[in-house]
């Protein structure tokens, strides 16, 4: 809970303390007092729909006072009951914060809309000339921040709360307040050159997935000297906000499809792409500009988890640009058995869950264990006790 709203919940319980105690002038100061921190709240934390019941009982207990005065001890039963509502609320769908990064250096970032024009976008079938469009995020050291107003965790919530409702099986307004959730990173915050040039790290989503979810991992890789740029792969991804207010929806639902194993590789295909597309986009803005000198492009690695984990293990054996892989409980089904079966040669790490039983691939392991038999140094593959898919995102 944030501090504002720690306090209104305070003066509530204060406020009803003393009406229980018919202690009218400090009863009337403490309902005074929760209006005041009421105001304080929405003006410097924001409203959210998880406090509207303390809200209202402010309303309710001054109501109740004018009408009823101390008599009525059904409705102060009432009141109480209401109250814990009211806090128990906030806790259980609180503002969550993301860990404070354990690195030195702040934390810049900025947001990059880039068009292949050598691609066409399969996705749109029925709109001509449509070519492939990502969204790209680039997180970087910096040194000195112009504002002192962090960025938020997800932009555009207003058009992505419906889809993240929907991916989570809840109504779309009950995932408003992640508006209000702040990271640890600064918009064009002026690049910290002191160590560069730094290594450089391309992070691929899993299906459904967005490129924010995981903003604590990116944001304590870059406070300790990594460049990441993290990607929506357009359409796989659960819902892609372009710069001009324009969306690529989730289009990747192909359960059940007889071919869908097909479907995927050929995804998988355009995924590779996109990954491939975005290191020669930074080779671009790596020369003279703002980012000149901070990126070093001789050492690349690309990391990503569940379907963007087979992602960065088929980049790693098509691009020599790739210097090490790293797979957050990668899904391996989609992968060519050739890969498979010969492996990469970069160094690779595989950090995942115990088992696949509760998915719709439960061999996940099995072909796991193939893979990384092809490494006779450099292979690396753990599992995380009770971990769980999702636990790999934040």
């Amino acid at each position: 809970m944030r501090l504002f709203e720690i306090i209104v919940l305070a003066f509530l319980i204060c406020t009803i303390y003393l009406l229980f105690r018919k202690n009218k002038k400090l009863f009337l100061y403490s309902l005074f007092g929760g209006t005041i921190s009421c105001l304080f709240h929405f003006y410097l934390e924001s409203y959210r729909w998880q406090m509207v019941p303390a809200y209202l009982l402010f309303v309710i207990i001054f109501i109740t006072y004018k009408k009823w005065g101390y008599s009525l001890f059904w409705m102060k039963g009432l009141l109480v009951v209401w109250f814990l509502c009211s806090v128990f609320l906030p806790i259980v769908v609180p503002v969550f914060s993301l860990p404070t990064p354990t690195g030195s250096h702040l934390i810049g970032t900025q947001v990059f809309q880039w068009s292949d024009s050598t691609r066409m976008e399969w996705f749109t079938s029925e709109i001509p000339d449509d070519y492939r469009k990502i969204m790209v995020q680039l997180w970087y050291p910096s040194r000195s921040i112009e504002n002192n107003n962090p960025e938020p965790y997800m932009d555009n919530i207003n058009i992505r709360s419906k889809t993240i409702g929907s991916a989570g099986g809840f109504s779309g307004w009950l995932a408003g307040h992640i508006e209000l959730i702040k990271t640890n990173s600064f918009l064009n915050a002026t690049p910290d050159f002191s160590s560069s040039p730094y290594p450089v790290l391309v992070l691929s989503h899993g299906i459904t997935g967005m490129r924010q979810i995981h903003t604590a991992l990116i944001e304590n890789l870059v406070s300790n000297g990594y460049v990441v740029a993290a990607l929506d792969h357009a359409y796989d991804c659960n819902l892609t906000v372009f710069k001009d207010g324009t969306i690529a929806d989730y289009r990747s639902d192909i359960t059940g499809h007889p071919d869908s194993m097909k479907i995927r590789r050929k995804q998988l295909n355009t995924r590779v792409s996109d990954v491939r597309f975005v290191l020669d986009k930074l080779a671009e803005i790596s020369l003279p500009s703002m980012f000149g000198g901070l990126l070093d492009l001789g050492r690349i690695g690309v990391l990503g988890h569940s379907y963007g984990g087979a992602t960065a293990i088929q980049v790693s054996s098509e691009d020599v640009r790739v210097k090490s892989c790293l797979v957050l409980d990668s899904w391996m089904s989609p992968l060519p058995g050739d890969i498979l079966k010969t492996g990469i040669n970069q160094p690779f790490l595989s950090l995942g869950r115990p088992h696949w039983d509760d998915s719709n691939y439960p061999s996940n392991p099995v072909l796991t264990k193939l893979f990384m038999g092809t490494f006779s140094e450099h292979g690396y593959y753990f599992t995380l006790k009770d971990s769980r898919h999702l636990d790999f995102c934040d």
